[in-house]
């Protein structure tokens, strides 16, 4: 095991970028950053010893001072949409900053993906971690509450990546937090996602209105586009879709009868889904503790800058898994809470496990 760090400094950019890279020996590298706690890079060396990068970047890092894609960082404090960016709490309406028309998308225009965090690095004889942290003050984006939150991104020797999410707060406060990497298995320039297979361990996604808003309402998948129950490629029914994937898909261990589960309740992680890349045999498994996955194609991706390979970032050149709770759920009574309190801090625990068929 072992880590090294570099800095990155551009004119675009507030600060220099601490990039912190794990390497664990095995064929795994994952590369930290402080912009947004995030992931920069993964990489997988193949049966030949080539490595190979799993995720999207830009190939200009001034794009990274507005990072419009959510390229890698934490999402927060409230991931997803909150319908007209608004919300009641005990009785009394909370305004937040809107960023995406009425509503508010990621945590607000000033979300923790765009903040500088803090490290510390901590070392183990199997596993090398990188330890972020950073303070959202009372009313950051119109929530209530300070909180201090921590990003934990841990690599061992089994080419396991994990993402331990830990808060405390002062306030009553709604907190939902993940992850916007975008993945991309086949690590070949201009290859997109669509020929990807996926398996999610979902029967229900949600109702979303035009806005892509959840409206309370649960979908069974049996039978339609969003049915990954077993094993499909992305692109197989993709067409049925007037844009793309970009919906919240249920978890079995969630389902709607077990509404009354909170933070507290949250088990050990569980088995959520399974990415592949028929042609190159790499394999991604997501376990978490969350109570679903916001599986998002790529969709908004139109080619007006480049990856880090150097070619265009088309429609569909990678795709987002991201572990979190019910999206709008602050405006929804019967989805279960997101609300975290002095006595109820904020856990999330979530693995990503890469490998090959062949050694699989």
């Amino acid at each position: 095991m072992s880590v090294s760090s570099r800095s990155l400094a551009h004119p675009a950019l507030a600060q220099p970028v601490q990039l912190i890279t794990l390497d664990n020996g095995s064929g795994l590298t994952a590369t930290l950053s402080t912009l947004g706690a995030g992931i920069w890079s993964v990489t997988q060396r193949d049966e030949s010893g080539t490595a190979a990068e799993l995720v999207l970047n830009y190939q200009d890092p001034a794009q990274w001072a507005t990072n419009r894609y959510y390229f890698g960082v934490s999402i927060g404090r409230v991931a997803n949409r909150i319908a007209a960016a608004a919300f009641k709490l005990d009785d009394k309406l909370v305004k937040l900053s809107a960023n995406e028309g009425s509503n508010q998308l990621h945590g607000g225009p000033q979300g923790l993906g765009s903040r500088f965090w803090q490290y510390r690095i901590e070392q183990q004889a199997d596993s090398v971690a990188v330890i972020f942290s950073c303070h959202s003050a009372d009313g950051d984006q119109g929530y209530p509450g300070n909180v201090a939150l921590e990003v934990c991104y841990r690599l061992n020797r089994d080419n396991e990546l994990s993402i331990d999410y830990y808060a405390t707060t002062d306030k009553l406060t709604p907190l939902s937090l993940t992850n916007h990497c975008y993945w991309n298995l086949a690590a070949k320039p201009g290859a997109d996602v669509l020929g990807h297979t996926l398996w999610l361990n979902a029967g229900y996604t949600l109702q979303v209105d035009e806005q892509l808003v959840p409206d309370g309402n649960l979908l069974a998948v049996a039978g339609t586009a969003f049915d990954f129950q077993q094993a499909k490629t992305i692109g197989r029914d993709i067409t049925q879709l007037a844009n793309g994937y970009d919906h919240f898909f249920v978890l079995n261990h969630f389902l709607p009868d077990h509404f009354a589960l909170n933070h507290a309740d949250k088990q050990q992680p569980q088995t959520a889904a399974v990415l592949a890349d028929p042609a190159s045999g790499r394999v991604m498994e997501i376990l978490t503790t969350e109570a679903g996955i916001q599986f998002y194609s790529g969709n908004f991706l139109d080619g007006s800058l480049n990856g880090a390979d150097g070619m265009p970032l088309t429609k569909f050149a990678g795709l987002c898994l991201e572990t979190h709770d019910y999206p709008n759920a602050v405006n929804l009574p019967q989805f279960p809470s997101v609300l975290i309190s002095p006595a109820q801090p904020y856990r999330q625990h979530t693995i990503y496990r890469f490998y090959t068929k062949r050694s699989g």
